[in-house]
């Protein structure tokens, strides 16, 4: 790395110390450096505002950030290890386009809330991003769950057998699920939502910066006014994010667990289109379902980058070099929710269910609770009824030909419509 915007003397920087300073900012940069672009564009336009640039030096200005972002779309300028960040790289670019007046583009503002902007702004991004992925992930579990509304599957606690089930059961419980993180990641993006360029590197500047401009310009919903706070919630923000897009990643951990059970011999309940089972290098018979695995093992990455900030962020107030490390837990998180989430609709649209199997493992053991209910309907105490099956358990007996477990929620009252309705509501 040769390009330091902070280096005013000729002396060459210890490559060692570089690269263990700038970890891996450059490899996760190029996932900013549009933002940052974005971020530039309306700073520079506020710096007019206040008459700090010109107006023919901004169009010169703009002009030259719309054609970096144009080159880097199109790889014909690459971020690499020559600059130190993104950030420096805009500023020598401009610089090399415009000298004197490339040199005025960083005036009012501090690497802290460059890297701070941007982030905000990828994170918003993403977050919608992945919300757009929970509602097609909620919608296919739907769709599944109104195709199969009915269709008898045998319910598990402890892994054990236990009631009678309907896959309408099983599938609508993953799409209430995944409409709710919709809830909390949208509750989550309003939330972040704040602009935090323009104070500095915590402490502003004595400039009358056109903050509310820049707010608009870029389109959050409010200031993060404090400067100080600026700095404080490097981290504090993450880790909220983080903690949404764990919700979903927990899912898929449960819905990875059901079906690797589900697709075994040993229940063959299910059944998947082959494209997501991977053969044994040893083995000629085996059909893995290795895509699920990595799907579940997933999980424990958000989960560790989570825990990863949630020590990293110990720190006093103001800013300090260890905030640079939060970048990393943001962008590879959202990197392997998003690739996983990406799978997921058409999987389950490619679910098969072995009806004859599912009704097979109903047997008359799963109906006992059934039979309690039916006492009951007739005026018998629970209890009393509850001891009385259980110590009949091996006498056959009819069954009560209402709708098994007719409350609201349960297998034969999914209520599906009001699902309905709240996924159409999301945006």
């Amino acid at each position: 790395m040769t390009k330091k915007i902070w280096n005013t003397n000729s002396e060459v920087p210890s490559s060692e110390i570089s690269l263990f300073l700038a970890a891996e900012d450059i490899e996760l940069d190029r996932s900013l450096l549009l933002y940052d672009i974005d971020a530039t564009s309306a700073h520079i336009k506020a710096l007019c505002n206040i008459g700090l640039i010109k107006k023919g030096e901004l169009t010169k200005l703009l002009r030259s950030l719309k054609k970096l972002k144009k080159d880097y779309l199109s790889n014909n300028f690459i971020l690499t290890d020559e600059y130190e960040d993104c950030h420096s790289a805009i500023e020598f670019f401009l610089t090399e386009a415009h000298g004197d007046l490339g040199k005025k583009v960083h005036t009012g503002r501090s690497r802290n809330d460059q890297v701070a902007v941007a982030m905000r702004l990828f994170a918003k991004d993403k977050l919608k991003e992945l919300n757009s992925l929970n509602k097609k992930i909620a919608t296919s579990f739907l769709d599944m769950a109104i195709k199969h509304e009915n269709i008898p599957m045998p319910g598990y606690t402890h892994l054990q057998r236990a009631m009678p089930s309907s896959w309408g059961l099983w599938f609508s419980a993953y799409a209430e699920s995944f409409i709710d993180n919709h809830d909390l990641i949208n509750a989550t993006y309003n939330w972040i939502d704040s602009n935090p360029l323009g104070t500095a590197a915590g402490y502003g500047v004595n400039l009358p910066l056109d903050r509310e401009f820049t707010k608009d310009d870029l389109d959050f919903s409010r200031l993060q006014l404090n400067s100080m706070y600026v700095q404080n919630s490097r981290g504090k923000y993450e880790t909220q994010i983080l903690s949404a897009i764990k919700q979903p990643m927990m899912d898929i951990r449960k819905f990875s667990w059901d079906m690797s059970l589900f697709l075994s011999q040993e229940f063959n309940l299910l059944s998947i289109d082959t494209k997501y089972s991977t053969g044994s290098s040893i083995m000629p018979n085996k059909h893995n379902p290795d895509v699920i695995e990595i799907m579940r093992a997933n999980y424990s990455i958000i989960a560790g980058y989570a825990s990863e900030l949630e020590n990293l962020i110990s720190l006093p107030s103001g800013y300090h070099r260890d905030l640079q490390l939060t970048k990393r837990s943001l962008v590879r998180g959202f990197d392997i929710a998003i690739k996983t989430m990406s799978i997921l609709p058409n999987l389950i649209k490619s679910i098969d269910i072995n009806k004859a199997q599912s009704l097979k493992f109903i047997d008359d053991d799963m109906r006992m609770t059934d039979k309690v209910y039916d006492l009951v309907s007739k005026g018998v105490a629970f209890r009393d009824a509850y001891n009385s099956i259980k110590s009949s358990k091996n006498e056959k007996g009819a069954i009560s030909s209402k709708p098994m477990n007719s409350s609201p929620g349960s297998p034969g009252n999914l209520n599906l419509k009001d699902l309905i309705k709240r996924l159409k509501k999301q945006k």
